[in-house]
């Protein structure tokens, strides 16, 4: 069940979503930035956690902000 979660910065996920306009960057940064230090600092929890259900929940939490990461690209970038 552990899958491996690690910090990412915002370009990884702009080229992980084939983003590359800038003017699209501009576009999602506002929209993305809080939910990627979101998704960071979760990772930093689950690294630093002993409790195996804690850790079972924040890779929950972990595996829903990704969803969320990749639906604001793919919902935003078909515009």
């Amino acid at each position: 069940m552990e899958e491996n979660f690690e910090q990412h910065t915002i370009e990884f996920f702009f080229k992980k979503f084939g983003i590359t306009d800038p003017d699209k960057k501009a576009q999602f940064l506002p929209e993305v930035t809080d939910i990627i230090y979101d998704y960071n600092m979760h990772v930093v929890k689950m690294e630093k956690e002993k409790d195996e259900s804690r850790k079972t929940a924040l890779l929950s939490d972990l595996q829903e902000i990704e969803t969320k990461i990749a639906n604001i690209f793919t919902n935003n970038n078909s515009k």
